[in-house]
């Protein structure tokens, strides 16, 4: 497509074959199938697309301004060969309507990182998912170590009871992840691990598969004292955690995922949770609790946290919930702000970007949750960001230039085409050449001058011994399968093609 408009632009005709017809054909078809195949793969992210437009608003729109500033030298060179006047009023018209309504575009963009920096929120504070996941593997004692460098302000698991009632770290329900359950127990690969003991828990590897699978794509900048610490990790106890937490005085975050009605411990999965927390000696202000446990009440002491099923500001209160933990595609901005103006909470997950963790620094979030520790700790204040009045100073010093340059090529487009003519071929182009430029031929006008003047000579003097009549009318035209090719018989004629001419 973009050949075509440099063709256009330079006055060619466009010959489509039919094969190029068809490759368009193929590649508009192809682009529809991938587009419908991510829409349905990739559905529940379209919100983040949203996100991004929030926090890169301001600057896409001073883009958009830029490329059609570039694109008005182009646009005022086709409406000025545009015949009608109806269509040049349509498209002035058109124009005008598209760049005034980018130019007063922000006054619609509400950026919450256009913000003078002594309003700028506090830095929300960060929880590390599964510990530093994104550099070592999850849920392991290691991963909640890295993750204390980093300065969080709480670590986060997922807690199950083993079929002998200790509590141990692991989110999946199988093993098969992130194990090598494969090849100590083969024959019960599929099997809930929460009907292991934690003696055979304790045999398997939890770190090699980070090292063969590279999830985050970080198993390669580990050292080689680092592979060999993380390929010797196993399953950790909640106490292990619990006794990091206290060490490091960091939050203890945690999803208690209970057994089924067919594990010895169903039933007191939250008591083996609350002895092996004060076992590790952590106090339970330092806990956050997920509300996942069904009818069974939680620890007194604790702080709980909404999850999945938020429900209204009034039903958290009176189930003294004072957090809310969601998805980011799960609040919109409005959300945001009833549970602040409501003294809750916020904390979302996955945030995994600068940019990500930046915008939600601006809308105020208390806390985020991320796989990146490490990354989001070097943010030190939040990127995209721009104070009112420099977004203000930039915002109308583009607007003047562009209307300014738009102006002005415009006019030099006028002064450029004025008094043009055009041919027929031209026009339906729309293109125009100046006046001291020689016309652009079409390839079969060149085609045709060139074996004319080629042949002029030969064609006079061949004319004048052998056909004076016709050479006598100067509005007749020569075929050139008439003109005779040296080496040939008098008389004879040749097809259309090429000569060879000594």
């Amino acid at each position: 497509m973009v050949l075509c408009l440099f063709h256009i632009y330079h006055g060619h005709q466009i010959y489509m074959h039919v094969v190029h017809k068809i490759c368009i054909v193929l590649i508009l078809t192809g682009n529809v199938t991938m587009t419908i195949i991510v829409d349905n793969l990739w559905s529940s992210e379209w919100s983040t697309v949203l996100l991004s437009l929030q926090i890169t608003g301001p600057f896409l729109q001073i883009g958009a301004v830029v490329l059609m500033t570039a694109l008005s030298w182009v646009i005022a060179g086709q409406w000025y060969c545009l015949s009608l006047c109806v269509l040049k009023l349509f498209w002035l018209f058109m124009f005008t309507a598209l760049m005034m309504g980018l130019y007063i575009s922000p006054l619609y963009i509400n950026s919450p990182c256009v913000v003078s920096v002594t309003n700028l929120p506090p830095k929300p504070k960060v929880f590390a998912h599964r510990g530093a996941s994104g550099l070592v593997p999850e849920n392991t004692v290691l991963s909640f170590q890295y993750a204390d460098k980093y300065h969080v302000y709480g670590l986060e698991s997922d807690v199950r009871i083993s079929f002998d009632g200790v509590p141990f770290l692991m989110h999946d329900s199988s093993l098969r992840r992130t194990t090598n359950v494969e090849d100590v127990f083969p024959d019960f690969v599929d099997r809930d691990a929460s009907f292991f003991n934690f003696s055979n828990l304790r045999q398997l590897n939890a770190g090699y598969w980070f090292l063969k699978d590279n999830p985050m794509w970080s198993a390669g900048d580990l050292s080689d004292e680092e592979r060999r610490l993380v390929s010797n990790q196993s399953i950790p106890a909640l106490s292990e955690l619990v006794s990091i937490a206290h060490k490091s005085n960091k939050i203890l975050m945690f999803d208690l995922l209970c057994p089924n009605k067919y594990h010895p411990f169903h039933d007191g999965c939250v008591n083996q949770t609350i002895k092996a927390i004060q076992t590790g000696g952590l106090p339970f202000s330092q806990v956050w609790w997920f509300n996942n446990t069904g009818d069974v009440a939680n620890p007194d002491g604790v702080t709980v946290v909404a999850t999945e099923q938020l429900g209204s500001i009034s039903e958290l209160r009176q189930s003294n919930i004072s957090v809310v933990h969601a998805h980011y595609g799960q609040l919109s901005t409005k959300n945001i702000k009833e549970y602040e103006n409501a003294n809750m909470s916020v904390n979302i997950y996955l945030v995994n970007s600068k940019w990500f963790f930046s915008l939600y620094w601006c809308m105020g979030i208390h806390s985020v949750t991320t796989d990146m520790c490490h990354m989001i700790d070097s943010v030190d204040r939040p990127v995209w960001h721009l104070s009112p009045n420099s977004y203000l100073t930039l915002w109308v010093t583009v607007d003047v230039l562009s209307a300014v340059i738009i102006v002005t090529l415009f006019a030099v487009q006028r002064i450029r085409l004025f008094g043009t003519s055009f041919t027929p071929e031209m026009v339906s182009l729309k293109t125009g050449k100046p006046k001291h430029v020689k016309r652009t031929r079409t390839m079969k006008e060149k085609l045709l001058y060139s074996m004319t003047d080629s042949f002029g000579d030969h064609l006079q003097d061949g004319a004048d011994r052998q056909n004076p009549v016709v050479m006598s009318n100067a509005d007749s035209s020569y075929s050139m399968a008439s003109i005779r090719r040296p080496g040939f018989p008098r008389g004879t004629t040749q097809p259309d093609g090429k000569y060879e001419i000594d």
